[in-house]
């Protein structure tokens, strides 16, 4: 009944001059928007409970006449005289224009398709001032209808979560997307909403430990000390291991790497790094394990400190990150979609990180789900266990390296692939 008065409303004050009426951007709008975008639900939701009867002609009405362009250029139109006159985006909203009060104004799926026009033109401040409008012209007795047109309260906070990530307010994201649930109902579709809201929350922990709050973890049953099992030689020259975490394994092997073999990666490497796409941050090239003698040694090295065999690995990366550069939040393991042996080599079982360089400020190592990060030292390695007893993938391995502020961070990569490795995984002590 309330899209019928609607109509009813607009044919009646129309009757009289229909284009003086339309010259109104803020009635010429909405009705661009109910044509190209509510029109279509609203005979959708028919077709599903029509068959041959008289409403039959009615649904099958070919709405092609409004376009996206149409639509576009309606906003543009209605935007660019906001800013030629410096209108508030409020008395707008509420059929005010230079100081004329008229009787119509935009409701609040109006204002949330302007807030959504000027997210894609990468107006995010802009936009979310006329979203936050949209909740206040919002209109409780519409409620059932804009929840079929998917522009509710969960829809309008929802899509202010969206705008505030991408302008990296996290905080005023987070809080969004929290507002958006409460607003939810059984048919609206969260889950995208509570992936970004657990993806956010390791947002905030990874900021903290790259500013450094979040220090290492002090516990009673985590050990610095001499690791000999495993391989009979580590008896004469043990590893010196700093135990972060047990589940899932994280550790510090200090001084695993001479500065000889340190310099024998990077000259390797130095002329062959490569931008291997816009979602990485740093420059890397890889090395294989028969590089040279310094790679066979640092082989079986990697081999006997983590107990697991390198067979199947991949080769040796080593990555160069310099002012800005970072490696954003991933998990190093991709689950199979089905258990089938053996495992394909995506599913790494452990990585470890071989540190060639210090750097002055900046590229901490953060581990967000473990609520931890620290500034690695050079000739040092670190290495993190990709999957849990079971295994499968573990979120709590989660990992990335902080953007370096000052100097060059130089990491070698050795990502541990391969079937049946969580069985040789070695106990703690």
């Amino acid at each position: 009944m309330c899209v019928q008065e609607e109509w009813k409303t607009r044919r009646e004050q129309m009757q009289t001059n229909p284009e003086q009426y339309v010259a109104n951007p803020l009635i010429s709008y909405p009705l661009m928007l109910r044509m190209h975008v509510d029109a279509p639900k609203w005979l959708e939701l028919a077709r599903q409970d029509t068959e041959k009867n008289p409403l039959q002609k009615l649904v099958d009405q070919d709405l092609t006449g409004v376009t996206d362009t149409d639509l576009q250029n309606a906003t543009r139109e209605l935007l660019r005289l906001q800013d030629a006159y410096s209108l508030d985006e409020r008395d707008m909203a509420n059929g005010k224009l230079c100081g004329k009060q008229y009787e119509s104004k935009l409701s609040a799926a109006d204002c949330l398709a302007i807030g959504t026009h000027l997210d894609d033109l990468k107006h995010g401040n802009q936009g979310c001032k006329w979203l936050n409008i949209s909740l206040e012209q919002y209109e409780e007795h519409m409620d059932p209808v804009y929840k079929i047109l998917k522009t509710g309260r969960f829809h309008i906070w929802e899509k202010m979560g969206n705008i505030l990530l991408e302008m990296d307010n996290l905080n005023g994201s987070q809080s969004a997307f929290k507002k958006s649930l409460e607003w939810a109902t059984k048919e609206d579709d969260t889950w995208l909403v509570n992936h970004l809201l657990e993806n956010l929350a390791y947002m905030a922990v990874h900021e903290d430990n790259c500013r450094g709050k979040n220090i290492l973890p002090v516990k009673s049953f985590l050990r610095c000390r001499y690791s000999t099992e495993g391989f009979p030689f580590l008896r004469l020259a043990p590893f010196k291991l700093e135990q972060l975490s047990l589940e899932p394994f994280v550790g510090i092997y200090h001084d695993v790497i001479s500065p000889a073999e340190q310099d024998d990666l990077i000259k390797q490497t130095q002329s062959r790094l490569e931008d291997r796409g816009t979602h990485l941050k740093f420059v890397e090239a890889a090395v294989e394990n028969n590089a040279s003698n310094y790679m066979i040694r640092l082989h079986q090295r990697i081999q006997d400190m983590t107990g697991l065999e390198l067979g199947e690995s991949e080769p040796l990366m080593v990555s160069k990150f310099g002012i800005e550069d970072q490696h954003f939040i991933r998990l190093d393991c991709q689950q199979p979609k089905s258990v089938i042996e053996p495992f394909p080599k995506e599913y790494r079982a452990a990585t470890v990180l071989l540190y060639l360089t210090d750097v002055q400020i900046g590229g901490f190592a953060s581990f967000p789900a473990l609520e931890f990060g620290f500034k690695p030292n050079r000739g040092s390695a670190l290495v993190w266990h990709n999957m849990d007893s079971s295994g499968n993938c573990d979120i709590r391995s989660l990992q990335a390296t902080c953007p370096v502020l000052l100097g060059t961070q130089w990491v070698a990569t050795k990502w541990i692939s391969g079937s049946g490795q969580w069985r040789r995984k070695p106990c703690r002590k």
